[in-house]
C-alpha cells in the first residue's frame, strides 16, 4: 500500500473515531466522515466499500496487526497482550463499536480478523496431533480458538471494560491453557479445604 492510500485510510478511520465519540454509528454517515476528514465521498468509496469495512480495516489495521508480528513469532501471549493494550488505549472507540449489532456486526468482524490471523498460523505451522487428525484441520483449529478470542474479547467490551487489559491478558491466558478437567479439578480440590 502507498503512503498516499494509507495516510488517506487512516484520516477517513480517525474521522470515523472522532464522530462516534459523539455519534451513534447508525446515525453517522460517509458524508459525515469524508466532510470531517476533508474528502469528497468518492475518495471514501476509492478505499471502503462502506462504515462496517471501515470499522473492521481499524480493529485489523489497530489491533491485530500490531499483534501478528507476535503470534508469528509463537510469543502468542505477548500478542495478546498488545491488542489488549491498544484497545485499552482507544476505550471509548472499541465501547462504542461493540454496539454495531446486526448483519454486519463488530462481533462478526473480531472473529473475522481472528480467524483470519489464527487460520495463517495454523496454516503455516500445522499441528501433528494423533488421533482425530481431521479435527485438527487448520480450518477447524482457527474457527476453534477464534470463537476463544471473539467471546473473551466481547465479554471484556459488553461489560464496560471494567477490568484493566493486564488482568483480563492474565484470564485469558489461564482460560485457553488449562483444559477444563484441570478447572473442575481446582474447583473440587478448593471445595475440599
Amino acid at each position: 500500500m502507498n503512503q498516499k492510500t494509507n495516510e488517506t485510510k487512516h484520516l477517513l478511520a480517525e474521522s470515523l473515531k472522532r464522530r462516534m465519540t459523539h455519534y451513534p454509528f447508525d446515525r453517522i454517515t460517509i458524508k459525515d466522515i469524508t466532510d470531517e476528514a476533508g474528502f469528497i465521498r468518492a475518495t471514501f468509496y476509492n478505499h471502503f466499500k462502506d462504515k462496517y469495512d471501515l470499522v473492521e480495516w481499524i480493529f485489523r489495521e489497530e489491533i491485530i496487526a500490531p499483534g501478528e508480528y507476535y503470534f508469528q513469532k509463537g510469543e502468542y501471549r505477548e500478542g495478546i497482550r498488545l491488542m489488549l493494550s491498544n484497545i485499552e488505549r482507544d476505550k471509548a472507540f472499541y465501547l462504542k463499536a461493540v454496539k454495531i449489532e446486526g448483519q454486519n456486526s463488530f462481533e462478526q468482524m473480531v472473529f473475522r480478523a481472528f480467524f483470519a490471523l489464527i487460520g495463517e498460523i495454523l496454516r503455516e505451522n500445522p499441528p501433528q496431533m494423533e488421533g482425530a487428525p481431521h479435527l485438527f484441520q487448520p480450518e477447524i483449529l482457527a474457527e476453534y480458538y477464534a470463537t476463544a478470542e471473539t467471546f473473551l474479547l466481547m465479554k471484556w467490551l459488553r461489560d464496560g471494560m471494567s477490568f484493566r487489559a493486564e488482568e483480563v491478558e492474565k484470564a485469558h491466558w489461564f482460560l485457553i491453557s488449562v483444559s477444563l478437567e484441570d478447572i473442575r479439578k481446582e474447583i473440587s480440590a478448593s471445595e475440599k479445604e
